[in-house]
């Protein structure tokens, strides 16, 4: 904390030139980028890669870790090997490559990159998603905040709109108590996002967030050593990055949005149909590897009501077979196993029950793409759920 008050007050009195005077007291930082061979994969690399050159922030203190895992497209490593490996340790700070030849999604790419970064040293990790561009000051700003305060492991970055920069994408994601997880303050401008932290900050000094977006987190190691690790490679996309705020939160640390950590995301919700199964079967995981039987059982009466809801919902949008795909598994001895082993190593580790776990759990859901939000959810959804809640969090749990 004080290196940062004094950092500071060196800029002010123009004493501190980050790009040249290097700081060896500043953390290490490994900055974790999946560049997985999407349709606009060069395009999104070059608008990073770019933004990334004016980083303020020591070079020596700064690992940058890529990590491919094959997909349907060329690979992009010999692309990026010609166009920007030259400029690892000079324009950039030191890159390190990793492919590999199978995808094992979200989940599992970032877990490779923090197995580098540990190797390397690192205090921090950040996983910046491939499809932004950053505000120069963005690591410092996320680390500053961290380096505050021992007791916090996840900071999310303020996102937003890459192609809006006026709007927001997520001023920290909601998680609603059914499991469901979504970007808070979507559409705001920053005049809006402003007026909210600011009002938040009354009642909840510490910015604590239901989970940190995967698109931009900074994560402390040493609270990824706790957690056993980053994220669940099972969970494979979708929710992992809640998982990891929740068991972050379960251990008595906390999740917190840093709005003066800017990131530039062009954000676009995936319309593929696996990902309503992806987000469907690990919103269950959570449900069933968190909460106590006591906690599911006054949930379950809503947790019916939204089943038979999304049943219809599933039928009419076209994803009723990846819907019946989740009960399938739960009809898997394997999906099991799954849950008990995870149920019996959270529950070991855990220091705080559940009222405290969910107290960051809102009661309505804010879907914003017009594919998944609907007129009846609004209207009759939203104020059953939210009365639903307004109810059992008063209860003792």
């Amino acid at each position: 904390m004080f290196v940062y008050q004094a950092l500071r007050q060196g800029e002010r009195k123009g004493l501190v030139l980050l790009d040249k005077q290097p700081f060896p007291m500043l953390p290490k930082i490994a900055v974790i980028y999946l560049t997985y061979p999407t349709p606009n994969w060069q395009r999104d690399i070059d608008r990073f890669m770019h933004s990334f050159t004016k980083v303020r922030y020591p070079k020596d203190r700064l690992e940058l870790i890529c990590v491919e895992s094959k997909g349907k497209l060329s690979p992009v490593q010999p692309w990026f090997e010609k166009t920007w490996m030259p400029k690892s340790g000079a324009e950039l700070p030191h890159i390190s490559y990793i492919f590999h030849d199978e995808w094992i999604g979200f989940s599992g790419n970032n877990n490779f990159g923090v197995a580098k970064a540990k190797e390397l040293g690192c205090t921090y990790v950040h996983l910046t998603n491939e499809d932004t561009d950053v505000d120069p000051d963005y690591l410092l700003r996320a680390v500053e905040r961290a380096e505050a305060d021992e007791q916090i492991a996840i900071v999310q970055s303020l996102l937003l709109l890459g192609e809006e920069r006026e709007h927001v994408n997520s001023v920290g994601n909601d998680l609603h108590y059914l499991g469901f997880g979504y970007s808070s303050g979507y559409k705001w401008s920053v005049e809006q996002a402003r007026a909210y932290f600011e009002k938040e900050r009354i009642r909840n000094a510490d910015l604590e967030i239901g989970y940190a977006s995967g698109a931009a987190m900074l994560v402390r190691m040493s609270a990824i050593e706790r957690m056993g690790g980053l994220f669940d490679e099972r969970f494979f996309s979708y929710h992992e990055d809640t998982d990891a705020g929740l068991l972050a939160r379960a251990l008595g640390m906390k999740v917190v949005v840093e709005p003066s950590s800017i990131v530039y995301h062009y954000y676009e919700f995936g319309k593929s149909k696996k990902n309503f199964f992806w987000m469907e079967r690990n919103r269950y995981v959570l449900l069933f590897s968190y909460d106590k039987l006591w906690t599911l059982f006054l949930l379950f009466p809503m947790m019916v009501v939204m089943d038979m809801a999304l049943l219809f919902f599933s039928a009419k949008g076209g994803w009723f077979s990846e819907k019946l795909d989740v009960y399938r598994e739960w009809f898997t001895r394997d999906y099991w196993a799954w849950i008990r082993e995870r149920r019996a190593r959270i529950k070991k580790m855990r220091i705080i029950g559940d009222k405290k776990l969910l107290r960051f759990c809102v009661g309505e859901i804010a879907f914003q793409e017009e594919g998944v939000k609907n007129a009846l959810l609004e209207k009759v959804g939203n104020p059953l759920m939210k009365l639903y809640w307004s109810l059992v969090k008063n209860l003792p749990f």
